[in-house]
């Protein structure tokens, strides 16, 4: 080992031993000043109370702290450690000469109170912080002035000759009376005592489950939102938004005063937020709440030590998972539920409203929330919309959105993407819903079953072949009542459909109340031309294939020419599927001609190609 190194070892030992040595004469005195009033107690007898109180409040308490514990249960009075020394993680109720320093977090405006005797009084209340811990302040009367000049959030502050209490939450508090000693930023107090203003941040990705101390600067990514609510007969003020940085972005929800404190905030903001609260919304996902016992202010450009949040992108659905925060996306709307109301454990009734989106990855369900559901008149199928502040939550094995009053929503123009139609045999247990097409197998049948609500519903199943594979089919409520016409061999297509796993270990397809059940025009091949029948050449009760130019279409009614002669075709829209703007087309249809008078024939179709459907 090198001269050097042996010094750097000697140092850091020797300074071990100071701290060390510090700790034990702190400890030393109390227990002097313990026996000095106690002389029926030992040394060994006082050292076994505090390690006893120590086991009371394990990894809590250091030994200095319980030491004053201690003395404080034997009403002993201790006398104040050093100047600025003492640590916040030592303090203890009812210490009454106290000398603490710490890095201020936040301090809240002066208020003005009246005391019992008529004289006008005024306080200042503040978080102070060590690298130990964080402790409550309160400064009485003359220091108000003396601290209130300024900006004091981050800087430092030592408090001489004051004493601690308990406050109202339980933990202790230091209050500053007319013996204290108040100091902003003395000189010869080394800041490397306490964390860095920066330090006592959290990014937005940091911030997870409930907590009743976050402190977060984000920028607002949404106009805010605000509106009133009425509880327990009183009207109240509350104000949604999401900020971001870098890391993610979380919802904000702000409360009656401080929802007034942001009356101005607008998208592009820079928040500030001290000492907020953090709650698990429906989604179990945590949003931040503003409330009274907070501090917000809107900062005129983001501190130095911020990461800027990166610009928007859309998340494709294919890449959401139960553990996506709040996103942005642009889908199509496939179909759309009715606006129905729902009543919260709180006795709140609140609009809701469903619709199905998918995009060129995938299909999910999307739930409007509040104002937003009314949004849903204003859609139709085949709509493009930017949705942005989205949060994601999984049920019954269903990733699913929910967009609240902290989101945005708004129709783009922009042509519909949709992901194509899923092979049968490449069905997986994916989160997302999924279209198929097929060929009926048997004819379904509707049951009944009851819910695990006891709820008696309508349930039709079927096997569905595709080209590389079958499966089975469970329609359920509405859905069910298609089953008359879901015969065999008749094509169809599902769409919005939830893959489950069946009794026999084999994938099922299930429908959900946003699904959609189509069915389609049959399958055939074009026939050749000595199969194609002239017009004049048509017998009654004769089945074949005829050709011709439409030249009217009305209702279920077309008429065709071929040269030779014209007729009427009649067809049945769900065998043939829907026939539009086929004037000046020319179709080949299959089926059979009957009589319409003595003179006239009709043509009744079966089967119509080259015409769009």
């Amino acid at each position: 080992m090198s001269n050097s190194t042996r010094r750097l070892t000697f140092v850091l030992v020797t300074f071990s031993e100071v701290c060390e040595e510090s700790t034990l004469t702190g400890v030393t005195t109390i227990i002097g000043e313990i026996l000095s009033k106690r002389p029926d107690l030992s040394p060994e007898q006082v050292r076994a109370l505090i390690e006893e109180k120590k086991r009371e409040l394990p990894n809590f308490l250091s030994d200095e702290g319980a030491a004053r514990l201690v003395a404080e249960e034997l009403l002993i009075k201790t006398s104040g450690t050093q100047l600025g020394r003492m640590r916040i993680k030592d303090l203890v109720n009812g210490l009454n000469d106290v000398a603490i320093s710490g890095r201020i977090l936040a301090a809240w405006p002066p208020q003005l109170f009246q005391r019992r005797d008529g004289s006008s009084g005024q306080v200042i209340r503040m978080i102070i912080l060590d690298r130990s811990g964080r402790v409550r302040c309160a400064l009485w009367d003359r220091h108000v002035e003396i601290v209130s000049k300024g900006n004091l959030q981050g800087g430092i502050i030592r408090i001489s000759h004051a004493y601690t209490r308990q406050g109202l939450a339980g933990d202790v508090e230091v209050h500053a009376g007319d013996r204290s000693i108040v100091e902003l930023n003395p000189q010869e107090m080394p800041t490397s005592d306490f964390p860095e203003y920066r330090e006592l941040f959290s990014s937005v990705g940091e911030i997870v489950g409930e907590s009743n101390q976050v402190n977060v600067v984000g920028i607002v990514q949404v106009e805010p939102r605000r509106h009133s609510f009425t509880k327990d007969d009183r009207t109240g003020t509350v104000l949604n938004t999401i900020i971001a940085d870098q890391s993610g972005q979380i919802p904000l929800v702000a409360w009656n005063d401080r929802a007034a404190d942001l009356q101005n905030l607008k998208k592009g903001d820079v928040l500030q937020i001290v000492n907020a609260r953090t709650k698990l919304n429906q989604n179990a996902r945590p949003e931040l709440h503003i409330e009274t016992r907070c501090l917000v202010s809107v900062l005129p450009r983001p501190p130095d030590y911020f990461k800027l949040p990166t610009e928007e992108q859309s998340t494709r659905i294919a890449d959401l998972t139960v553990n996506s925060s709040v996103v942005s996306l642009i889908v199509t709307v496939v179909s759309k539920g009715e606006i129905r109301e729902v009543k919260r454990s709180t006795g709140e009734t609140l609009k809701v409203s469903s619709i199905l989106v998918g995009e060129e990855t995938g299909m999910i369900t999307l739930t409007l929330w509040d104002d937003k559901a009314d949004l849903t008149r204003d859609f139709i199928e085949g709509d493009t919309l930017h949705l942005r502040g989205v949060s994601v939550r999984e049920r019954l094995g269903e990733l699913q959105l929910n967009l609240g009053k902290s989101g945005e929503l708004e129709k783009v123009n922009a042509l519909p993407k949709l992901a194509p139609t899923t092979r049968i045999d490449e069905l997986t247990m994916a989160k997302s819903l999924v279209t198929v097409e097929g060929v009926i197998i048997d004819q379904p049948v509707i049951r009944q079953v009851s819910t695990g609500k006891n709820e008696i519903v309508d349930v039709a199943s079927f096997m569905l072949k595709g080209e590389n594979g079958s499966t089975r089919v469970t329609l359920w409520r509405d859905h069910a009542r298609l089953a008359p016409q879901l015969t065999p061999n008749r094509r169809l297509r599902a769409t919005g459909m939830r893959v489950r796993p069946g009794m026999n270990g084999q994938l099922e397809l299930s429908s959900i109340p946003l699904s959609k059940i189509s069915i389609l025009p049959s399958l055939v091949e074009k026939p050749a031309w000595e199969d194609i029948r002239k017009i004049i050449s048509l017998e009654v009760g004769l089945t074949s294939w005829t050709k011709g130019e439409v030249i009217q279409v009305a209702n279920d009614k077309l008429r065709i020419d071929d040269g030779t002669g014209a007729i009427d075709v009649l067809w049945d829209e769900n065998v043939v599927g829907k026939i539009t703007s086929a004037v000046g087309k020319e179709l080949e249809i299959y089926g059979t001609a009957e009589k319409s008078d003595e003179k006239t024939l009709i043509f009744k179709a079966t089967k119509i190609l080259g015409v769009d459907k």
